[in-house]
């Protein structure tokens, strides 16, 4: 059974992108950022987007070896994943597993068509990587603080 994914999604892939030849040509963010929408919407359409999760949320009801198996064949090929590692892979499946019916609605099937593309934020205090990271302190001017 895993060979036959295998075989299925290397006959997909080959029909799609092209086989990884060198560094690519860098292109503007714009037609990047199009290309990768487009590549996760073909994705999306034929259940190659998100392998384990469920049907009824578009995935594929595979199994984890059928992840690996789509992660080790789609990186043989040029394609364009890298603006949903987070949004899919974190975001999404947390609105999957605690979300309203109505969020889900919402956002999951957007996400994985490729249509918002979701990031996580840290606030990490004094650790610098961000504004969270600045220090103030409040003095008493008078009445005021």
């Amino acid at each position: 059974a895993e060979a036959a994914f295998r075989k299925e999604a290397y006959d997909f892939l080959s029909k799609h992108l092209e086989l990884k030849n060198g560094a690519r040509p860098r292109s503007s963010n714009e037609s990047a950022l199009a290309r990768a929408k487009a590549w996760q919407k073909t994705k999306a359409e034929n259940k190659f987007a998100q392998i384990t999760w469920p049907k009824e949320w578009g995935g594929r009801g595979g199994t984890a070896m059928e992840a690996v198996i789509w992660g080790q064949e789609e990186s043989k090929f040029d394609a364009p994943t890298g603006p949903f590692a987070i949004g899919l892979g974190m975001c999404i499946p947390t609105v999957i597993a605690f979300g309203s019916d109505e969020h889900k609605k919402r956002y999951v099937q957007k996400a994985l068509h490729g249509e918002e593309i979701w990031c996580q934020l840290f606030s990490e205090p004094s650790a610098g990587s961000d504004v969270a990271g600045l220090k103030t302190k409040a003095v008493k001017d008078g009445d005021h603080w």
